[in-house]
């Protein structure tokens, strides 16, 4: 064992036999705590196959099974594993799936799985889509339609009027009833299943069928459960079931629960607690990650929170000065360059960066702004192409227009853009986004970034172009064969989930963004915590970013800022 840990984390470690739920907070060393009970548990207690490690990405099981091998070869005599000699990582849909392979081995009955890798589940809701409303979705909607549509099939389990209601967002959709029967007709006739109806098959087979019970619960003397907080209703259950006999080790952040719109139920956690109320409990609360700045800011944020555990939150680093600094940038052109010129001293300081946004369409000005000043970057979650915004393509034609139209004098983009935006410009495209079914603040960060262009281009021609850099810089950034390790990072909060960097900005901490506009009711304290996993994904560094306006609106700052300002007694404001 790792003996360099800290007493709350060698306690976890050697916690034996019964439940126990572990409460890990940020930057805690969780992972350092399931890789050592592991091998102690392998060492000690059972043969290694006969421990399960159920994580929630194929990358996050695969991280802990490196991790283990590692740890492992280090502290056991002559260890050479091979794969029965380790303990089984794995996903909660990938061993749902083993259960589902188990039933159709007995049965003879096949099923269709139609995602995973090369999955054509998008295809299918591509072509569903389009059937009803005329028009191919971005990756936004989407995400949103598999989420409501998650929501609305999930919790298992309990009553139909206990079950977490999908939220409102989702009559948005057009015709996302219709949408919804069509695929589920489409699944039906062709034995197709997806990633949810894995875990909600698992369950009803674990729950009504005495063999594929028993042969589950016997495949295992010890489970341990990464993540917990995200977990969904009908996946707790599928766990709870297959620890039959109670060794269950939870690990989870109730606080850091993000996934609502996946069908993630922090209330799984109180339940566990209630449960089983002779669990033992664990709490590591020391932050080895952050300043006392990033800390208190970020703790001060998530205990307005009510549905929580409580945890006293603590880090004994040293202080870095003006570790966290709030923002208000008079728009978010303005908020752009500021990314540039933090991105420009992370590189010179040999730091990492992350500007965080809970929308992918934040980041259009800020790639625009990093064009401009030659920063290399890398991305991670949705982001979305310029050229696929309505209104950047309807601005760039208006701009040819203005070109083609004028006489012995060609104006240049920017003044031309100016006079479009004058003409009702970013009106006419809000109703056509009405129209359409998109979000209208698309409009308002494309304007920003039709500003950021036209600002950096002597004429249209030279705006082409720098679209085209902005487009190679996007194709650099998506690519795994890049061959470079760019330092600064563009991500949605959700993918940072579980990383670090040195230095982090979060933009557009604005109300309809942070909380969206459609949360309410519990809702918003998943929005809180949203916020706070991305405050504290920072190490020496945090900068929370509020633009006075985007594109032709005037916004409003996150009512979170008033809950993080109180608690810092006002400081480290400042207007750029």
């Amino acid at each position: 064992m790792n003996f360099n840990m800290d007493p709350a984390q060698i306690a976890a470690v050697m916690h034996d036999e019964g439940p126990a739920l572990v409460l890990a907070g940020p930057g805690s060393g969780k992972t350092t705590v399931i890789t050592n009970r592991a091998v102690r548990i392998t060492a000690n207690k059972c043969e290694p196959s006969r421990l399960l490690c159920v994580t929630f990405t194929n990358a996050a099981a695969e991280e802990m099974k490196q991790r283990y091998l590692k740890l492992a070869g280090s502290m056991i005599a002559d260890f050479a594993p091979d794969a029965s000699d380790i303990p089984v990582f794995s996903t909660v849909h990938a061993f749902c799936n083993n259960i589902i392979s188990e039933y159709e081995k007995r049965t003879g009955i096949r099923y269709v799985r139609i995602e995973g890798e090369d999955s054509p589940r998008n295809s299918i809701f591509e072509r569903i889509y389009k059937k009803f409303n005329g028009s191919v979705p971005d990756e936004a909607m989407l995400e949103r339609i598999k989420g409501y549509l998650r929501r609305e099939k999930d919790g298992s389990g309990r009553g139909a009027e206990e079950r977490p209601k999908a939220p409102s967002g989702k009559n948005q959709i057009r015709r996302f009833s219709d949408i919804v029967r069509e695929y589920t007709r489409v699944k039906k006739e062709n034995g197709f299943i997806d990633f949810d109806d894995m875990v909600l098959m698992s369950l009803e087979l674990l729950t009504g069928n005495d063999e594929i019970r028993g042969w589950a619960r016997g495949l295992f003397d010890y489970v341990q459960v990464d993540e917990a907080q995200d977990l969904s209703r009908a996946q707790y259950e599928v766990l709870r079931l297959i620890a039959g006999n109670a060794n269950i080790f939870i690990v989870a952040d109730d606080d850091q629960s993000i996934y609502g719109f996946r069908g993630a139920e922090p209330q799984c956690l109180f339940d566990f607690a209630e449960e089983y109320p002779d669990a033992a409990r664990y709490e590591l609360t020391r932050n080895f990650r952050s300043t006392p700045e990033i800390v208190k800011a970020s703790a001060a944020l998530v205990s307005v929170n009510k549905k929580r555990f409580f945890k006293d939150l603590y880090t004994t680093a040293d202080n870095v000065p003006d570790s966290f600094n709030m923002v208000f940038p008079r728009d978010a052109k303005a908020q752009a360059m500021l990314c540039a010129q933090e991105a420009l001293a992370s590189i010179g300081a040999g730091e990492s960066l992350a500007v965080l946004y809970r929308n992918g369409v934040s980041s259009l000005p800020v790639r625009a702004a990093f064009t401009a000043n030659g920063i290399k970057y890398a991305t991670s979650g949705n982001c979305p192409r310029a050229w696929e915004q309505l209104t950047v393509r309807e601005g760039f034609h208006e701009l040819l227009k203005a070109e083609r139209k004028a006489g012995f004098i060609v104006p240049g983009p920017s003044t031309a853009f100016r006079r479009i935006i004058r003409e009702g410009f970013s009106d006419r495209m809000e109703e056509q986004c009405r129209l359409e079914g998109h979000d209208r603040k698309t409009v308002s960060v494309s304007m920003d970034f039709l500003g950021l262009v036209t600002d950096n281009s002597v004429s249209y021609d030279a705006a082409v172009r720098f679209l085209d850099a902005v487009e190679r810089s996007d194709n650099l950034s998506r690519s795994s064969a890049a061959g470079f390790a760019p330092s600064v990072m563009l991500s949605t909060i959700h993918s940072a989930k579980g990383l670090e960097y040195d230095r982090v900005i979060v933009i557009d901490v604005l109300e309809g963004e942070m909380p969206g506009s459609e949360a309410a009711g519990d809702a918003v304290e998943e929005e809180r915590r949203l916020l706070y996993v991305a405050m504290t994904r920072a190490r020496r560094k945090l900068i929370i970013s509020c633009p006075l306006r985007r594109g032709m609106r005037g916004e409003e700052e996150s009512r979170f800022v008033e809950e993080i300002v109180s608690a810092d007694d006002e400081k480290n404001l400042a207007i750029a």
